[in-house]
């Protein structure tokens, strides 16, 4: 390989891969720990692991699943909450050349099903009350051959047919003697699952190099140094967690401190138990931590810098004024890598920001043309080096094919670009409104509502209409404790809104349906029509026209 990416927005470099070590996520953690053995990489809770001993950790792990019959390419299942061990697994997993699936602990029933079976799970990383969860299955994949069991106690309920070591037993496993495989830096190294927002979700597949370059642009995006301290409690089986936050710290040579869950009353307090510098946060994060009673501790901590998507002005400038921490907003997907960041020094609030140096982003209008600064389109990608976006759709080529077109992949997201080059988002293709012959954002809708007091988090979609087209229904979270009047929030939206795209429609749920990362699971919505919902129409409100 001899193409660099420089670090910042901008274009390639040409300096080589030094600092990506072999182009492999095992290479990278042995490029670390012989740089700094006795350096923190690894905080949880009252526990601590340097680079060294990570390192090491790796490799016994690498070699305990070669010992349990995981051979290169083959699918190695992850299926943990929050703690060291899924770390480990990962990170072991890829040394040995197989392939990470990380499986929402949510999961049960057919989803679990079809995680296991549509990658071919052949060794599965797990505790003993989720292990339960695959002895309900009604039928075993056949290629799960072995189970590791992170308890001491093999006395649940486990699937018939399945070898189930304990994680000890992994550990100890492995012959010193056997040379483990050669990777590249194209080989497949995890399946990620998509959120489902849509259905049923799809295996995405990952190069090496793909989390690699992802790392070093998210570090180089976020000015990370190496005695930063990266604070996560996002769910591990994310790539927000497993790669812009702990994969980035270790390309930094920083210290991941990882948390076992959210908890907006004890967030603050960890950041100052661990010296957090650098967090991330997806979905209603910023909002729930927003909405906690204010505290003369807010800004009693170290953090400078959270990445978070994504982070409406009405979040964002109220988070930075009262906790003294910098918000950056990006835009990526799976399939791609973050592939967009606002610039540290130089951000536009509200946009996207800028491409990263391995990207390729335009607007493409209706006829696949660049569109104008300004004028709406799809956002389309391309990299500008191999092996750093997906390979594929895990067995399923025409879903792959279909989102290529004129040698650019579709993100299936509308946006638009200013005179800048600053991308902004406006909606996904599918879940933008027409009514009244009017094209309308459910982004900007949802905007609008969470700037009305008590709404911590709304989603806007499209309902059929009597007359042909959409209604706007939208779906209301409000914050703890507060009860919404939807007179009033009819009211804020007709004030805020052009006439057309205030909602008809009103229904407020406890929680909204969120993916692991925060995305609002649409399709569940509009399963649920507008039956129950309030209608500002029959209660006698109608938008008013401004003339």
């Amino acid at each position: 390989m001899t193409v660099s990416i420089a670090r910042g927005n901008g274009a390639p470099g040409l300096e080589g891969f030094s600092d990506l070590a072999d182009g492999t996520v095992g290479g990278l953690i042995a490029a670390r720990a012989a740089l700094h053995p006795d350096k923190p990489a690894l905080v949880f809770e009252d526990s601590e692991l340097t680079y060294g001993a990570l390192d090491a950790a790796v490799t016994d792990v690498a070699r305990g699943l070669i010992s349990a019959g995981a051979a290169p390419g083959d699918s190695v299942g992850i299926f943990l909450p929050n703690r060291p061990e899924y770390l480990l697994a990962w990170l072991g997993a890829a040394r040995a050349g197989a392939v990470e699936v990380p499986i929402n602990i949510a999961y049960k029933g057919s989803f679990l099903d079809h995680a296991l079976r549509g990658t071919g799970v052949r060794v599965l990383v797990t505790d003993a009350a989720l292990l339960e969860l695959v002895a309900d299955l009604p039928d075993v994949p056949h290629t799960l051959e072995t189970v590791v069991l992170l308890d001491g106690d093999r006395h649940g309920r486990t699937p018939p047919g399945v070898t189930v070591r304990t994680w000890h037993d992994l550990l100890a496993a492995g012959d010193p003697a056997v040379e483990l495989p050669r990777v590249a830096p194209r080989d497949p190294v995890a399946i990620m699952l998509t959120s489902g927002t849509t259905g049923r979700s799809k295996g995405v597949v990952h190069p090496h190099l793909m989390p690699l370059v992802a790392a070093r642009e998210c570090a180089a995006q976020m000015a990370t140094t190496a005695d930063e301290r990266l604070y996560t409690c996002l769910p591990l089986f994310h790539g927000a967690a497993q790669i812009n936050i702990s994969l980035h710290a270790f390309y930094a040579g920083a210290t991941v401190v990882l948390g076992r869950r959210f908890s907006a009353s004890r967030f603050w307090d960890e950041l100052r138990t661990h010296r957090v510098t650098q967090f991330n946060a997806l979905g209603s994060v910023l909002p729930m931590l927003l909405a906690q009673p204010p505290s003369d501790r807010d800004r009693d901590h170290r953090a400078t810098k959270v990445f978070a998507a994504p982070a409406p002005p009405q979040v964002l400038h109220p988070f930075e004024e009262r906790f003294g921490v910098h918000v950056v907003e990006g835009y990526g997907l799976t399939e791609i890598k973050n592939v967009l960041y606002n610039p540290l020094d130089a951000r536009k609030v509200g946009s996207l920001g800028l491409p990263t140096a391995s990207s390729v982003l335009e607007i493409h209008d209706e006829s696949g043309q660049r569109a104008a600064p300004g004028r709406a389109g799809e956002i389309v990608y391309r990299p500008r080096l191999p092996d750093i976006m997906f390979s594929g759709y895990h067995r399923d080529p025409e879903a792959t094919l279909a989102t290529m077109k004129d040698l650019w992949w579709h993100t299936g997201d509308l946006g638009h670009t200013d005179e800048d080059g600053y991308f902004y988002f406006i909606d996904r293709k599918k879940d933008a409104l027409r009514r009244r012959g009017e094209n309308i954002s459910s982004h900007e809708i949802e905007s609008v509502l969470l700037a009305c007091p008590g709404v911590m988090a709304a989603a806007a979609i499209g309902t059929p209409s009597e007359l042909g087209e959409d209604e706007v229904l939208v779906a209301v979270q409000p914050e703890p404790g507060h009860e919404l009047d939807l007179t009033e929030l009819f009211a804020h939206c007709d004030r805020s809104m052009p006439h057309f795209m205030v909602p008809r429609y009103y229904r407020v749920v406890d929680r909204l349906p969120v993916t692991p990362n925060g995305k609002v699971r649409k399709h569940q919505l509009r399963d649920q029509g507008r039956a129950g919902a309030w209608d500002a129409l029959a209660a006698g409100l109608a938008p008013t026209r401004h003339v």
